[in-house]
Parts: structure tokens; C-alpha cells; sequence
């Protein structure tokens, strides 16, 4: 068992390091979802079980060992005693490989349930603090206002919840694209997965490795969903989805769940999605996965050696001749020379004949690039989003209770319309209960006009580094377009072999230079800035405070009537 746990953390180890050298030229050559698809062969190491190869050995024949005989003797034998050592408390234990085993699981186990406590605690609130709006099939959509963008999680009860201003932030066909990305986290099994690494993470939680290939892998997890998506989508969607990436960047995102984008990111997502493989190649690239698979586990897996000890046969015994009778010799006749000893033949070894080798088959041209897709434009700042004041409690009197409620001076309480003064005492206990409760959640509700006003502050800080990112992205997409437009020229003969126009190409990345070229940051900072309005925020304080005002002056008035009557 230690041998393999030794032998899988080391082969998996290398394969892991192996995925995070290809996994960037796997995704120029074959894209995004090949790219995602590497991280199959690390996994399937880990379910490798040892390979056992059994030798038999031949050992000499036992041969019965008589027992021995104690002699009897007259006199009686001084009989000793021997106590073997007690073995202490270290060794009880099972030494240091067993306290090895201990911390590693130990911290394996404690790591793993942190995060799950962590993600089950984050999913009550998001779930509490929302409403469904819609199903689409068994998975729930619902509206929270503790998810700053888009995001799925559930593996039996499959949820997408999304921010509360959806609809004011992202236009139609964006709010389309982002539940698309999100519906195609729960289609293809990228939740489950999520748990199956983590799992792996935490037991390996102290390799360093293991946690730059958690992030790695997550990251080409979102790049394939962002294939997915957009292999159905039609050309002009890229604009639109990579909008809607940009405004869901968030830098927060629950452990087992799968958001649209995080602000680190942001630019290696846009710049993946550039990377459009064809059908053919995106097959190519997944046979040479399974071929990969198939060769590397054998060589990387964990080898036994069973030796079966088998009795050797002995050796036959030799017959003996009978003797031949002595003939004396002849008198006078000289004693017939020895003959000549033959040679002893010796007897050549069969050996088998080495096989000529096959020559190796030629390898196959190599394909041109496939052209660049057009490069989506960087989104706009969407205006900042200021949290409102909390809304005070409307008392009961008001919005109603499962069997109470107040409209002027008649009383609708257990199924029945009375008056205040037709009220029995166990009601008119009720209703106190209520209006007290009520008055409870008044007092509770605070307007901390200080932490608003830091809100705002953080607010406008938020827009500044905001636009200083915009600007360096949108100059980062100009020399990259200009890359690209140098290397097409370079490699347009080989586009022309494959049946491609060169200038088609580059029409398209021309097109998306304009679309770049057309995005004002300075406007768009002005827009985001003038969002932000004192006055109004002023104003909801005010009115805010004046819905508290009202309600603790309607309770005063229905604790009146109950006194009265």
C-alpha cells in the first residue's frame, strides 16, 4: 500500500507537471476543450492499481527434518524464565510511518470539510437572500443579491443564481450568453468535477504543485465552457459574450461552483477565446489524448514482483554398469595401445534470430494555422451599482400575517372580519405579540449613513482602477492585433496551401481593431462617475428614514386602539 501511495503522488506529479507544459500549445494548436481535456490523464493515473507480475522460483527439495529427541535425565532441569522487553508507546503506535499517515490525512480530512462547511454555508445565504425566477428543465434560476455575477453550483438540487440588477446590467442577448455558460457547466459534468479535484487537492496538499494545477485546471475548465458556447453561437455573439465576461469579473467564486469570469483572469479568458479549432482538429486532438492514456499508465504505474516458491525435482540418479569379466592377455602379446579420446561434441544453444526492423513511417506534413478568430472588444464600465439603504420593517398591521391584518378600524384575524372592540383577550394578545415584535425590528434597523458614504468612496476608487485597467487592456489588444496582422503576412503562402485567403483574414482582424479603436474609456468613465449621485443617495437615506418614522407612528396608533377597547 505505501509503495503505490509513493509511486502514484510521484507519477502523478509528473504528468501533472507534464499537462502544465502542453496545456498552452495544445489549446493554439487544437483549442480550449482539448486543452481542459489534458487533465484526464493525471486523473486516470490515480486510478491505476499496481501491475503484479508472478515469477516462479525453484528451491531445493525439503528434506525431513527428524525431531529432536529430549534425553531423559535423573536429574531435574534448572528451568529459567525469560521475559521479552515491553515495547513503548512510540513503537505501539506503529512508528513514524504511522504518524506520517496520521497528519496527512488528518490535514487532508480537516482541509476538505473546512470547505465544504465554507461552500453549504455560502450556498443558505445565497439562497435565503433570493427568489426563483424561472426553471429551465430541473435546474433552478434564482435572483440573490449576495452573487456579485452569474453563477452554478448544485449537484442534486442545481441552481443558477444570478445578481439581483441582471437585468440593468446585461442586455438581452447577454443575459442569454451567461445562462448559457452556466447551463453548460451543469450539462457537462464540470461541477462533479470540480469535487473530484479538490479531493485530489487535499490529499496532496503538500505538494505545491497540486495547487498550481487546481488553479490551471480551473481555469481551462471556464476557457472550454467559453468553446462550448460559442461553438453554437453565431459570429456576432463574440462581442456580446466577451462584454458579458467583462462585467461579470467579481475576483469571488464559490469552491464547488462555476462562475462566468474573475477579474485575473479576465485578459487570458478574452485572449483564449481568439483560439477557434475546427471540428477535425478538436477529434485529433482527443484520439491523441486517449492515445496518451493508453501508453502513459502502463509506463508510469506502479509494478510488484510475486515470487511462488516451486519445489525443484531431483536429479535422476545414474545407473550403475555391472562389471565386465577380466580377460588375461595373451602371453607375448604387447598391450594394445589406448585409443585416441574423441573430442566431447558439444551441443550449440538454439538462438532465435533477431527480426529485421520495420522502418519508421514518415510523418505527417504539418497543418497550417487555423486563421485567427476576430478579437471581441473589450466591455464597458457598467454604471456603479450603490447599495440602497436597508427598508425598514412594515409593521404587521400592514402587510399582513397568516391570520391578522388591519384594514382601518376593522380586524381580519382567524378567518374572521371584527371590529377592535369585538376582539376576545387571547387575540388582542396576539396582536400585541405582533405589534411588539414589529417595534423589535424598527429598533434593529440602523441607517449607518458613515458606512455609506465609505461605500461611495470605495465606489469611485473601484471606477478609477477600473478605467486604468480598461486602457491597458484595450493598448494590449492593439499590439496584439498587430501581431497578429504581421503574422498572418508571414504565414500566408501556407494559408493559401490550406485553402484559406489570407486577406479575408485579415479583414476580420481589421474589423476588430476598429471595433477596439471605437471604444472611448474616457466617455465611459464620465458615464460610470456621473452614476454616482449625493443628492439621491441623500434623498433614499432620507425617504428611508421617513418609512421608519411612518412605521413606528402606525403602531403607536393600533397599540391606541387596543387600549381603548
Amino acid at each position: 500500500m505505501t509503495s503505490w501511495l509513493l509511486g502514484t503522488l510521484l507519477a502523478t506529479s509528473l504528468l501533472v507537471a507534464l499537462v502544465l507544459l502542453i496545456r498552452e500549445p495544445v489549446r493554439q494548436r487544437f483549442g480550449s476543450r482539448v486543452a481542459y481535456g489534458l487533465w484526464l490523464i493525471p486523473a486516470a493515473r490515480l486510478l491505476m492499481p499496481t501491475l503484479t507480475q508472478t515469477i516462479e522460483r525453484q528451491v531445493p527439495a525439503s528434506v525431513p527434518v527428524q525431531p529432536l529427541v529430549r534425553p531423559v535425565v535423573d536429574e531435574p532441569l534448572l528451568l529459567t524464565s525469560f521475559t521479552p522487553p515491553t515495547p513503548g508507546l512510540f513503537e505501539q503506535i506503529g512508528g513514524w510511518p504511522t504518524i506520517f499517515l496520521t497528519v496527512w490525512l488528518g490535514v487532508a480530512a480537516g482541509l476538505f470539510l473546512s470547505r465544504i462547511a465554507a461552500f453549504f454555508r455560502d450556498r443558505r445565504v445565497i439562497l435565503a437572500n433570493g427568489h426563483e425566477v424561472g426553471r429551465i428543465g430541473s435546474i433552478r434560476i434564482v435572483q440573490s443579491s449576495e452573487v456579485p455575477s452569474p453563477v452554478a453550483f448544485g449537484i442534486i438540487d442545481r441552481v443558477i443564481a444570478v445578481p439581483a440588477n441582471f437585468e440593468r446590467l446585461y442586455d438581452e442577448r447577454e443575459r442569454a450568453l451567461a445562462l448559457d455558460h452556466e447551463l453548460a457547466h451543469h450539462r457537462s459534468g464540470d461541477l462533479v468535477a470540480n469535487i473530484f479535484a479538490f479531493v485530489l487537492l487535499c490529499l496532496q496538499w503538500f505538494n505545491p504543485l497540486a495547487w498550481v494545477a487546481h488553479a490551471a485546471f480551473r481555469f481551462d475548465q471556464e476557457a472550454a465552457c467559453d468553446a462550448r458556447v460559442l461553438d453554437k453561437a453565431v459570429a456576432r455573439d463574440r462581442a456580446e459574450y466577451g462584454r458579458a465576461i467583462a462585467k461579470a469579473a467579481s475576483g469571488r467564486a464559490l469552491l464547488f461552483a462555476s462562475t462566468l469570469d474573475r477579474k485575473h483572469t479576465l485578459h487570458r479568458r478574452l485572449k483564449s477565446m481568439l483560439n477557434t479549432a475546427t471540428a477535425g482538429k478538436r477529434t485529433t486532438g482527443k484520439f491523441m489524448i486517449l492515445a496518451t492514456v493508453a501508453v502513459a499508465l502502463p509506463l508510469t504505474a506502479t509494478r510488484a514482483v510475486d515470487y511462488i516458491d516451486v519445489p525443484a525435482p531431483p536429479a535422476p540418479v545414474a545407473p550403475v554398469a555391472p562389471p565386465a569379466p577380466a580377460t588375461p592377455p595373451a602371453p607375448g602379446t604387447p598391450a594394445a595401445p589406448l585409443a585416441p579420446m574423441a573430442p566431447a561434441s558439444l551441443s550449440d544453444e538454439a538462438g532465435t534470430a533477431t527480426a529485421p526492423l520495420v522502418p519508421t513511417a514518415p510523418l505527417a506534413p504539418t497543418a497550417p494555422p487555423a486563421p485567427l478568430a476576430p478579437l471581441a472588444p473589450a466591455a464597458p464600465l457598467a454604471p456603479m451599482a450603490l447599495p440602497a439603504p436597508p427598508a425598514p420593517p412594515t409593521p404587521p398591521a400592514r402587510h399582513g400575517h397568516t391570520s391578522f391584518n388591519v384594514n382601518g378600524d376593522n380586524v381580519f384575524i382567524n378567518g374572521k372580519t371584527k371590529r377592535w372592540n369585538e376582539l376576545t383577550p387571547s387575540e388582542k394578545a396576539y396582536v400585541r405579540s405582533e405589534l411588539a415584535r414589529a417595534r423589535q425590528e424598527l429598533k434593529n434597523t440602523k441607517i449607518d449613513r458613515a458606512e455609506i458614504d465609505r461605500e461611495v468612496r470605495e465606489a469611485l476608487k473601484e471606477a478609477q482602477a477600473d478605467h486604468a485597467d480598461m486602457a491597458r487592456e484595450l493598448a494590449q489588444a492593439k499590439v496584439e492585433i498587430a501581431n497578429a496582422m504581421r503574422e498572418i503576412d508571414a504565414n500566408a503562402e501556407e494559408l493559401r496551401r490550406a485553402g484559406q485567403n489570407p486577406e479575408a483574414i485579415k479583414a476580420q482582424v481589421r474589423a476588430s481593431l476598429a471595433q477596439v479603436q471605437a471604444i472611448d474609456v474616457d466617455k465611459i468613465r464620465r458615464e460610470a462617475m456621473a452614476s454616482v449621485d449625493p443628492a439621491k443617495i441623500a434623498a433614499s437615506v432620507a425617504q428611508a428614514q421617513a418609512q421608519i418614522d411612518k412605521a413606528q407612528a402606525e403602531i403607536d396608533r393600533m397599540e391606541d386602539k387596543l387600549d381603548d377597547n
